[in-house]
């Protein structure tokens, strides 16, 4: 049976806000509380001090939040003129440079304790090469334009 002691366990702390070449490395369909289609997007960040470290993030389809989405989708390589559907499957594998802050949370849980800081998605833009290059990982992942089908 496994064992556990609490006082050896570690937080995870937000990493820095900043700009970071990342890949998505999951992304899970589902429905928001407003009955609204959301990817759950797992970031993973490729090369660097935090290399590997997981930026979980949330995009909404409800029409008022599509713009991100768009910008989003722009950035890892679809063609502005882009109409159809967008299934988690093509997003996987694909890269870029993800801006970073980190979110101090006003709200507590349900036994008052302050929820702890975490990072945020602020933007999503194309790779940067001069960023990949100086991260180690040339243009890891590099994105292929996706056109309109």
């Amino acid at each position: 049976m496994p064992k556990i002691n609490f006082a050896d366990v570690k937080g995870i702390e937000p990493i820095p806000a900043g700009n970071y070449l990342a890949s998505i490395i999951d992304v899970k369909e589902g429905m928001s509380k407003t009955q609204n289609i959301k990817f759950d997007v797992q970031w993973k960040v490729e090369g660097g001090p935090f290399d590997g470290r997981r930026i979980f993030d949330t995009w909404s389809f409800h029409p008022d939040a599509q713009f991100r989405v768009k910008a989003y989708l722009k950035a890892l390589g679809w063609d502005s003129t882009f109409s159809g559907d967008v299934t988690p499957a093509e997003l996987v594998g694909k890269t870029a440079t993800i801006v970073v802050t980190i979110d101090v949370s006003t709200q507590t849980d349900e036994s008052g304790d302050p929820y702890p800081p975490r990072n945020v998605v602020k933007k999503v833009k194309p790779v940067d090469k001069v960023m990949a290059a100086k991260q180690g990982k040339g243009m890891f992942g590099r994105n292929q334009p996706t056109t309109a089908r």
